[in-house]
């Protein structure tokens, strides 16, 4: 694989990675809702790790190594790279794995947060370690551990993923609606996927060339997949936070009036138009589920709309 054809794989990942975090990053200023925040900084941090401890210790390697510098002072300029890389990388998996969850309404027990970046810090000392005795390894040694630290590098990926996947599983059976249920599993499932593939070009990154360049690749453009379909979740079922302008109160009591909405489904239509899921409307209002359910029905069946992105353009209109 020639270098310019190496760069141009490489820039296409690098473009691909800062376009999801730019739409993560729009999602957020336009619903700014807990698990699409975690998210963003999930795509910060992993996009801040590819760029500067994957690919940047590999463009310091190509750099050093055509200027004629010993092998062993390259590669020990590359393990320094990566190893500011890793505090984002555990930072990012924390952060999609709060995501996950608060897309369910629960927070990260203190039982995993404080165990998960303890051993986070460990690795980072033993990493330490591994660096300041590097000289003094003989090459089939430093063959070996440099092969422990890839696959420690995958199986946390592995282990990580996986454990997305089940927790979206198993908490997709209290999603309130079977929309909610099939997004956030197939939300967990392109992750898993991406964990799949990930792992399966890492098998063969020392068989070629090209195999280390699609392993970037994937793991930064990946990424624009479940954020175009995030994008798409939120504007079907979250009205934006930019719909309540100043003569919002003017437009409701008009809207109010014109179909013959309830006191209590005004303020249905109020929590709607700032975002609120059902859920979050129930525990705002102190009503059930099924209540605001019922209400949110009405509401739709008397103004003609089908969702509430409808129903807040409609308000716009009044």
């Amino acid at each position: 694989m020639g270098e310019p054809l190496q760069l141009i794989l490489l820039l296409i990942a690098v473009i691909a990675g800062a376009m999801a975090v730019f739409l993560s990053f729009r999602l957020m200023k336009r619903y700014p809702l807990p698990h699409v925040n975690s998210y963003f900084y999930y795509l910060v941090f992993l996009f801040i790790f590819g760029v500067y401890g994957l690919i940047g210790s590999g463009i310091l390697g190509f750099t050093l190594t055509r200027m004629g510098i010993e092998a062993r002072t390259i590669q020990s300029a590359r393990l320094i790279a990566l190893f500011l890389g890793i505090p984002f990388l555990v930072l990012s998996k924390y952060m999609l794995l709060r995501s996950f969850l608060e897309y369910f309404r629960k927070k990260i027990p203190s039982l995993f947060a404080i165990p998960y970046f303890i051993t986070g810090m460990a690795v980072l000392v033993l990493y330490g370690v591994f660096m300041i005795r590097f000289g003094r390894f003989n090459q089939g040694d430093l063959a070996l551990l440099i092969t422990v630290q890839r696959w420690v590098f995958i199986g946390f990926l592995f282990l990580i993923y996986l454990a997305g996947w089940v927790l979206t599983t198993r908490l997709s059976n209290e999603a309130a609606g079977l929309y909610e249920k099939r997004f956030i599993r197939s939300f967990g499932t392109a992750y898993l996927l991406y964990m799949a593939v990930c792992c399966s070009i890492f098998l063969f990154l020392t068989r070629h060339p090209v195999f280390p360049f699609v392993f970037i690749f994937f793991f930064l453009a990946w990424h624009l997949i479940p954020i175009l379909f995030l994008n798409l979740h939120l504007g079907k079922h979250h009205a934006p936070a930019t719909s309540l302008h100043p003569d919002f109160e003017s437009k409701l009591e008009a809207f109010s009036g014109k179909y013959d909405i309830s006191n209590r489904e005004r303020e249905v239509v109020q929590l709607i138009c700032k975002g609120y899921t059902n859920q979050e409307i129930s525990e705002s209002l102190f009503i059930s589920l099924q209540t605001v359910k019922d209400h949110v029905h009405h509401i739709f069946v008397k103004t003609g709309v089908r969702n509430r992105v409808q129903l807040t353009n409609l308000i716009r209109s009044a």
